[in-house]
């Protein structure tokens, strides 16, 4: 049997912020809470998909959006407990057991299926109210894929660049000899040899169109990767 913990308010990052602000508390100005009729035609009418499960993570409720995502028929209410809130997940693509041991560890889950739901399960309990899960699920909305950079821009933004690498790698995108490069950094045509080198070897490059190849797709997905 699952137990949920004090939580009194619905996470609003998981897009349910109406129904949240309905409900919360604040120790500062009291709110009281919506009459259960209005409370059960907001959820029903809901464009975020949502179930709500008993304290043993039996679905008690769940709305059309989830409905149709699960392919079942619309049922307001199901107090014969024919659910459990494991088999819904399984039908919205989540892994299941997975899912379920970080439910019973850490009192909430939440990721992405392989069709791009957003999926999140937390517990909430009411001082004198029963405890519960909630269920919502939602379109999940990739981050923007980043800008297209020039090779410049690239190599200017590696993290794996010394400051003073960056500036002969720039001037070798170029197509700068190494004794052109040494007259405009000031620097000898032997310290530019050696700056070469050392990033060819880095990289595991074998010409410096290989070079610039690796290290602007390195920059590109250390990029993407943060985001």
């Amino acid at each position: 049997m699952i137990s949920g913990p004090k939580l009194t308010r619905v996470n609003r990052a998981l897009g349910t912020s109406a129904i949240s602000t309905m409900t919360q508390r604040s120790a500062a100005t009291p709110v009281a809470l919506p009459p259960s009729d209005l409370l059960h035609t907001a959820m029903t009418y809901s464009s975020v998909a949502l179930a709500v499960c008993d304290h043993a993570f039996t679905v008690r409720f769940c709305n059309p959006a989830i409905c149709r995502l699960i392919g079942r028929a619309v049922a307001a209410s199901d107090p014969s407990g024919a659910m459990h809130g494991a088999t819904m997940l399984g039908l919205l693509g989540v892994e299941g057991d997975t899912a379920m041991a970080e439910i019973l560890s850490r009192r909430g889950w939440q990721g992405v299926t392989g069709s791009g739901l957003h999926v999140a399960v937390e517990a909430f309990q009411e001082e004198n109210c029963p405890a519960g899960w909630l269920i919502t699920v939602h379109e999940h909305v990739a981050p923007p894929a980043p800008a297209h950079l020039s090779d410049q821009a690239l190599i200017a933004q590696s993290d794996k660049l010394t400051a003073r690498e960056r500036e002969v790698m720039l001037a070798l995108q170029e197509g700068a000899s190494n004794k052109v490069i040494a007259q405009q950094l000031n620097i000898s045509p032997r310290t530019v040899e050696f700056h070469r080198a050392r990033i060819m070897q880095r990289f595991s490059a074998k010409s410096v169109v290989d070079l610039v190849r690796r290290v602007t797709s390195d920059a590109r997905s250390a990029l993407a990767a943060h985001g």
